[in-house]
């Protein structure tokens, strides 16, 4: 698999993941101002743990550190 295609599949995961965070909130019946709130610190969570587990320089999960 080429590296455009793991980091479509990486960025894709985030983002579902992320979903299905904002859901939860929805469902838990969160402020809505906290939900805007909340978000762009889960991505940034996201992709703290995506350079250490993956390519530290795209911040992906599915791309092995040592491919790069």
């Amino acid at each position: 698999m080429t590296k455009a295609r793991r980091q479509i599949g990486d960025q894709s995961t985030k983002g579902a993941a992320l979903g299905l965070c904002v859901y939860g909130m929805v469902k838990q019946n969160f402020d809505p101002m906290l939900i805007a709130l909340i978000v762009p610190l889960i991505s940034t969570l996201f992709a703290w743990v995506s350079t250490k587990i993956g390519d530290p320089n795209l911040a992906c999960l599915f791309i092995d550190k040592d491919e790069a």
